[in-house]
């Protein structure tokens, strides 16, 4: 199991998160040279927390997910760790419609 994210880890994913001006490109470019690739598991495990605790703004549940794609998109369709959460979310999201 993954250990818990640092106290700095943290700040820096959720800075990474709220800065609004940047594009969701720089964003997801940002996550990739903010951490590194031997963590990427670890700290998607934390955006999922911070997503299905709501603990995040709307802004940056989308940077979140961004994130979360563009971490598997070259794998095979279906293969990404963090598909259910997507999955789960847009069903809560749909039922709150």
């Amino acid at each position: 199991m993954p250990a818990a994210l640092s106290q700095k880890d943290l700040q820096s994913l959720l800075s990474l998160l709220s800065d609004s001006s940047r594009s969701i490109e720089a964003v997801g470019a940002l996550f990739h040279r903010t951490f590194a690739k031997a963590d990427h598991f670890r700290v998607a495990t934390a955006l999922c927390l911070l997503i299905q605790d709501r603990a995040i703004s709307l802004s940056e549940r989308f940077f979140a997910f961004f994130i979360l794609f563009d971490l598997y998109k070259a794998e095979a369709p279906g293969t990404n760790p963090f598909l259910p959460i997507f999955i789960d979310e847009v069903k809560k999201d749909l039922e709150s419609c």
